[in-house]
């Protein structure tokens, strides 16, 4: 009994504060068990189990699980729970081991209690929590800079298998040396890919102007190339966890927070104990889903008594939730006190383990993302540099700054709060060492063609595959071979070309284009291309392209209507600000008819063999805040909360052509994030076309020709079906996430997801473009079965979604216009097949 005494009060004093931590070693120690009764085998829930002699501690969750780890000298573990006898077990420093414990309850005899169920104590606190949340909250801080450290790792999991062939074993046998085990799924991983980031954090809040940006200053990679848009991910803004919000967005899966305003709703929580932290009382509480109906959390929280503000979370993922392809996912949270006036953060830890199987599978491969955040040197009122906020500021959340400076060894020692183990420094030549080996390129030439679509050598990239072969009434089958150079080639200037061959139609096609970023971030780039091949008037922008094997396969009719086009581009790309992009083009175009697309005069008189143009056109889009990354050439648009508009004005002149004309439209996307119920896709688009033109050039309204699935296009419209030179349409798409396939139990297993859809359009034409009346004044008559959409066309869709996590099957309905004019056949229903990548 005395022991346990001993015991009890050793990690007591532990738990707040009252031992300092020993000297800090380089390796981590992690341990993960259970902690259960020794007579029942029951978990237990609620149990602290702590490093002795360190800070870090955790309680065990209601399956009476918990993981530790900690850069501290830990040499014993230990355990409390209330009624049992406290026990402690030695570990192995700088190493994982699993730490099972069995309790026995304790001897003292109680009187016989009623339990009565009352979080009533435990809401109040979160209630004040949630209350004080916009004076607690790091994100309101008026002023505020400090540095950053963050490092992100890659690993490999469930490898030993396929090592076991002696092919690999052979090529990859020197990597076992090099194997850990991760704390939170208690298996054995490699590292393939480390990055570390020195960077320096800006952020503001009314009264000043609200913004956060990062600077980096420091970036190295290892395990894969080096480019500048994978360094902009190792930076810390594009994982930013706030449980103060009502809901925390990751891997676009909105989580229940358990701080949110409405939390009683998702959670049950339980005050574990009150603690002494750096002489502050805290609370510590344990909270748990109610129900998995929505993405939820499990884990604990400690908040600060005197200011209600969180001190530290520890938070994982719920299993069995409707998310793909992330079998396990944590993050730990530190915050603290900066000149007794703001909380703010002090290290951020991330885990996420993705695979392809979901179950807990030793045989399929895995990838583990580990990702932490040190705040450092944290100043507040500070003076902020002109590349933030000066005159010549770029106005983007990450700015990667352009440094020919190789930092060595010792720069990173310096900027690390932390040392790394001998055994950790190896790691980086580890990975390098993996591109080496010519299997291991061969692989990953494989993978990435198949998601890129370009076979890629050192130089030069052949493809893309899918537009090798492919068929059209028009030209028969078809054969295309084209390529693009690298940026190992050169890292501004990028060529671009393919050939084309029809054997119906016999004739050879082609396309030269030349790519010159002037500047990388901002981006400035001049882009020519001159272009002789065929193309489909109407094409949405989210179409599979012409001349492709799967747009070919999937076609239900009306692929014939192509036509011949001579085309040449000149354009200028700028990134005038963060959030305001603007393209600047010239367009020289020979259209020419075909026998499936005849351009007949208004008289019927005669055909038009072609029709010529050129234009001018200015394009500006407009996107708050939105998360932008930067390869050699492209860049990536990843996100941002508000609508993003897109205005553009193109000017067709007879200097060089043959019509002249004005053209004004405009689009509003925007992602409506309501959770718990889901997203909503919304597409808005509007126009007026000023002037004189043939059909080719009014608005012709996106059809969709194939069984494909294209969010874009309108699903039971047919190409050339109908045309406007005033217009506005709508595309409406809400996905619930399976909110509702998710409450029935035999469908629950399968987690598909609902979606519904309602799309239409209106537009006019006035009588002299008008191609479709009996005494038409139009340049051109619309070709069979075209015509205004004066009455609205209207169409609505079901659809089911994450089928085997990948494919998604939607049914549409034609509402309007459902009668046939001319030879065409009107779809009144069909079905899309489509393939979608989500968490």
């Amino acid at each position: 009994m005395l022991k346990a005494i001993r015991h009890f009060f050793l990690v007591t004093a532990i738990l707040t504060g009252v031992l300092p931590p020993l000297t800090v070693v380089a390796q981590s120690t992690r341990a993960r068990g259970i902690v259960t009764d020794s007579k029942t085998g029951e978990p237990i829930p609620f149990a602290t189990v702590a490093f002795l002699n360190t800070p870090t501690s955790i309680t065990t969750d209601f399956d009476g699980l918990y993981t530790l780890e900690t850069r501290a000298a830990a040499r014993e573990i230990g355990v409390v729970a209330a009624g049992y006898r406290s026990q402690t077990v030695a570990v192995t420093p700088g190493a994982f081991q699993t730490v099972n414990f069995k309790l026995e309850s304790t001897d003292l005899e109680l009187e016989k209690v009623v339990v009565v169920s009352d979080d009533s104590y435990e809401r109040a606190i979160i209630a004040r929590a949630v209350a004080n949340r916009e004076k607690n909250d790091p994100a309101n801080i008026p002023r505020l800079a400090c540095d950053l450290y963050t490092k992100t790792e890659l690993d490999l999991s469930n490898f030993e298998q396929p090592l076991k062939n002696k092919h690999l074993k052979k090529n990859f046998g020197f990597v076992l040396d090099y194997v850990d085990t991760s704390s939170m799924t208690g298996k054995a991983y490699l590292p393939i890919m480390i990055a570390e980031t020195a960077s320096r954090y800006y952020q503001s809040a009314p009264p000043h102007l609200p913004m956060t940006r990062e600077v980096i200053y420091a970036n190295r990679i290892s395990g894969v190339n080096d480019d500048t848009s994978i360094s902009q991910f190792t930076g810390n803004l594009y994982v930013n966890i706030n449980l103060y919000s009502n809901y925390i967005d990751l891997f676009d899966v909105h989580f229940a927070s358990p701080l949110s305003s409405h939390g009683n709703l998702f959670y049950k929580y339980y005050l574990v104990d009150s603690l002494a932290v750096e002489g502050r009382k805290t609370y510590t509480i344990r909270f748990h889903p109610r129900s998995l109906s929505t993405p939820v959390f499990d884990g604990e929280l400690q908040i600060d008594a005197e200011d209600y503000a969180l001190r530290s979370a520890h938070v994982k993922m719920m299993k069995n939730l409707n998310v793909n392809w992330v079998r396990n996912l944590s993050f730990d949270l530190e915050n603290t006190k900066v000149d007794n006036r703001y909380w703010f953060k002090r290290q951020e830890k991330m885990f996420a383990d993705f695979s392809v199987v979901m179950n807990d599978s030793t045989k399929t491969m895995s990838f583990l993302g580990h990702r932490q955040v040190d705040y450092m040197n944290v100043e507040l009122d500070g003076e902020f540099p002109p590349e933030v906020i000066g005159p010549e500021r770029i106005e983007r959340k990450v700015l990667v700054m352009d440094n020919d400076r190789k930092f060595d060894e010792a720069y990173w020692q310096a900027v690390r709060p932390y040392e790394l183990s001998p055994h950790e420094q190896r790691i980086y030549q580890m990975v390098d060492s993996i591109k080496n080996v010519p299997l291991y390129r061969d692989i990953y030439t494989v993978v990435s063609m198949l998601l890129g679509g370009y076979y890629e050598m050192d130089k030069v990239a052949i493809g893309p595959y899918f537009k090798l072969v492919s068929f059209n009434r028009l030209e028969g089958l078809r054969l295309q071979f084209g390529g693009r150079t690298m940026a190992n080639w050169n890292k501004r200037l990028r060529l671009t070309s393919y050939v084309a061959y029809g054997l119906k139609d016999k004739e050879w096609k082609g396309l030269g284009g030349v790519e010159y970023v002037l500047r990388k971030q901002p981006q400035r780039k001049l882009e020519a291309v001159a272009k002789h091949d065929v193309v489909q008037l109407g094409l949405s922008e989210g179409a599979l392209t012409e001349g492709n094997l799967v747009s070919s396969v999937m076609s239900r009719g009306g692929n014939e209507r192509l036509n011949r086009v001579n085309r040449f581009d000149l354009m200028y790309a700028a990134d005038w600000r963060n959030g305001l992009e603007g393209r600047y083009g010239i367009r020289y175009q020979e259209l020419f008819d075909s026998p499936y697309v005849p351009f007949i005069l208004s008289d019927h008189s005669v055909t038009h063999d072609k029709l010529t143009s050129l234009t001018f056109s200015a394009e500006h889009r407009f996107s708050w805040d939105e998360i932008v990354t930067y390869g050699n050439f492209v860049k990536h648009r990843q996100y941002t909360p508000y609508p993003i508009v897109t205005v553009r004005a193109t000017l067709g002149t007879k200097f060089g052509g043959d019509y002249a004309y004005t053209r004004l439209d405009g689009t509003v996307s925007y992602q409506l994030k309501i959770p718990p119920l889901g997203t909503s896709r919304i597409l808005i688009e509007a126009g007026r076309i000023f002037g004189k033109v043939p059909y080719p050039m009014l608005k012709i309204h996106e059809g969709n020709g194939t069984y494909f699935y294209d969010e874009t296009a309108f699903s039971c419209m047919n190409y050339y079906e109908f045309a406007s030179d005033a217009w506005v349409s709508w595309r409406w798409e809400h996905d619930f996430k399976g909110i509702f396939l998710g409450s029935i139990p035999l469908m629950k297993r399968l987690k598909w997801r609902e979606a519904v859809s309602f799309r239409g359009v209106y537009g006019t034409l006035e009588d002299k473009n008008n191609g479709s009346l009996p005494s038409s004044s139009a340049y051109l008559l619309f070709p069979e079965g075209m015509t205004s959409v004066e009455k609205p066309y209207l169409e609505a869709g079901v659809g089911i979604k994450n089928i085997l996590r990948v494919f998604r099957v939607d049914a549409f309905w034609r509402l309007t216009h459902r009668d046939k004019v001319g030879a065409d056949e009107i779809q009144n229903f069909t079905v899309n097949v489509g393939a979608e990548l989500n968490f």
